[in-house]
């Protein structure tokens, strides 16, 4: 129990046998305190999780990178027990996520689908990939958008040899099928980027032009290809689980998984859609592709899943299987 600390100060961990407490756990995620998560999502699970315990265990937010900067590292930090809990994304560590990643990959769950919802309703079949911590939330963004810090995307062929930042390896095969040129990099990086033309442009949801004012540097935003789609994870550190009295454990489930993971799609995806019409009344351009150059950019992706499928399988992990349930 190297990490979990107590609200009165120093330790205070009662051990019987194997079975401990612990009086605090820290959620750490690379946000601000504006960041619509923080609010909306992870300082109500701090709230709602010290009343369900009667303040016997708490949970406390540390936004901004506090316990240790950039989002990359987010995963890393629950592992050696820096954090308790933290917000990341599995692209940013898809060795470790190869079979939840295929969500990103367009056609994998039909458009228009409830992403979140179904991968809830077989999210046993993760449990591989989360052995390592407590999955308590997880989550898809909306589909991704082009935005784009200079050049007007209206075809296929206006994205050929542009430099466009993604999230991971899955959405960048999905640019390079598109004939671009994909470069991985934080969010935290991307504002930077594109303003001094290391990236011409970013696939992501439409969030990121407020939560992390993209709007600032980018000049079009293009939509109506399926993009793809972006995961979110709220996971705690395993030994900070297990030290949890089995009561206090039922409290975090009952205020985690579905539920939270609903509310994080929810919160980014208001958001994006209040962040694009802020975006558009300050003068920004939204391209909407009409059907055809849609139709050609979806032609370029259309193989990609099953491709990653394919590869995933000789690789020995279970692929095709959670593929077939997302569609059902």
């Amino acid at each position: 129990m190297n990490i979990l600390k107590s609200v009165a100060g120093g330790i205070a961990a009662l051990t019987l046998g194997s079975v401990a407490y612990a009086e605090e756990l820290k959620l750490a995620h690379f946000g601000s305190t504006k960041y619509p998560l923080h609010v909306q999502v992870f300082v109500p699970l701090a709230e709602e999780f010290g009343a369900a315990t009667g303040g016997a265990t708490t949970m406390r937010v540390y936004p901004g990178g506090e316990l240790g900067k950039g989002p990359v590292k987010q995963y890393d930090r629950v592992l050696d027990g820096v954090a308790d809990v933290v917000y990341a994304l599995p692209g940013y560590t898809a060795s470790q996520f190869k079979k939840t990643l295929l969500v990103e990959l367009p056609g994998v769950i039909p458009e228009g689908s409830d992403f979140t919802g179904e991968v809830w309703e077989d999210i046993a079949m993760l449990d591989d990939e989360f052995q390592r911590t407590k999955l308590l939330a997880l989550w898809t963004s909306s589909p991704g958008m082009l935005l784009m810090a200079e050049k007007k995307i209206e075809s296929l062929d206006d994205l050929a040899g542009l430099k466009i930042r993604v999230p991971s390896k899955n959405t960048g095969r999905v640019v390079e099928a598109w004939g671009a040129t994909a470069v991985s990099m934080p969010i935290t990086q991307v504002y930077q980027s594109m303003e001094t033309g290391v990236v011409d442009g970013v696939l992501v949801d439409p969030s990121v032009l407020s939560s992390f004012k993209l709007g600032e540097v980018t000049k079009y935003v293009t939509r109506g290809m399926t993009g793809t789609n972006s995961m979110f994870m709220l996971v705690m550190n395993r030994d900070s689980w297990d030290g949890l009295d089995a009561d206090t454990q039922a409290k975090l489930e009952g205020l985690t998984g579905l539920e939270r993971s609903m509310a994080g799609n929810a919160t980014m995806a208001g958001d994006g859609v209040s962040a694009l019409e802020k975006w558009v009344a300050a003068g920004g351009e939204v391209v909407d592709l009409s059907a055809d150059a849609a139709a050609a950019f979806n032609d370029a992706s259309a193989g990609l899943a099953a491709e990653v499928i394919a590869e995933l399988e000789a690789d020995g992990v279970n692929a095709q299987a959670w593929a077939d349930a997302l569609k059902d």
